[in-house]
């Protein structure tokens, strides 16, 4: 081939790979919509349905010792008294209630946490939904040591000095969850995790409340760190709120 042909064909592929350098970029993709973070399973129903009650504790109630915390200058500091039980005018603090059926529900981006503050867990009784990140926070001046169990396992064991980050973990299987010090064998916590939402903690009168239940037939069980579990059976109506008194015994033992 002739120096001028190669010249011309040279001038035309360069004319080539520029139209194709200019031609336009494709449409980028239609945006695809994400979950909101946190969120697992179909939304909870919004129903009408409210659940009142309060729990009685018959009987003597156990008298609760002065816990021996000398050991640690900081918590030695605040005397405390065990809290396994917390009565109040007959009416006992700290019971898990629950809806025992398996309603759907939704898992809160929003962690459940428990903070050790004057060297005890607070709160000392929670629930969470399965899928749940469960934040354990130190606001103490001193080390702890995070040891949680699920039934005789543990589920985790981590040292937490002052001001370090919380430690953070995602609450499942169902169950209870067990936390105590390995450095101060007092401080207990429970985290009661649960399939939907649909379940709450008697306040300092005995008294809790669960709302949003779809009318129906239910199961109610209520749990106790020492006194166990009772259950009982409730009609959810969607026109007034269903009344319940649950009632435990000073003698009553769950498993230890």
């Amino acid at each position: 081939m002739r120096r001028a042909q190669w010249v011309a064909l040279a001038v035309l592929l360069a004319a080539g790979c520029k139209k194709e350098e200019q031609k336009p970029a494709p449409p980028p993709p239609e945006p695809v919509a994400l979950a909101p973070a946190g969120d697992a399973g179909p939304a909870a129903p919004a129903g009408p349905g409210v659940i009142r009650g309060v729990v009685d504790l018959t009987g003597e109630p156990p008298q609760m010792p002065v816990l021996k915390r000398g050991t640690d200058p900081v918590c030695a500091k605040t005397p405390m008294r065990d809290e396994a039980v917390l009565v109040k005018g007959g009416k006992l603090q700290n019971v898990f209630v629950r809806i025992t059926q398996n309603l759907p529900g939704r898992v809160p981006s929003t962690p459940v946490v428990v903070d050790q503050t004057e060297c005890m867990y607070r709160p000392r009784v929670q629930g969470a939904v399965d899928g749940q990140i469960l934040e354990v926070k130190n606001t103490d001046p001193t080390l702890h040591n995070v040891h949680a169990y699920e039934g005789r396992g543990t589920m985790f064991n981590q040292a937490q000095p002052p001001s370090a980050p919380p430690i953070r973990k995602t609450a499942s299987p169902v169950g209870i969850i067990k936390i105590g010090c390995d450095v101060h064998p007092w401080m207990l916590a429970y985290v009661i995790v649960c399939e939907h939402p649909y379940f709450a903690v008697t306040d300092a009168d005995g008294k809790f409340e669960i709302t949003g239940l779809p009318v129906g037939e239910y199961t109610l069980e209520a749990w106790h760190e020492r006194f166990g579990t009772k259950a009982v059976p409730v009609s959810v109506k969607a026109d007034a709120p269903a009344q319940v008194q649950i009632t435990f015994a000073s003698t009553d033992r769950g498993p230890q």
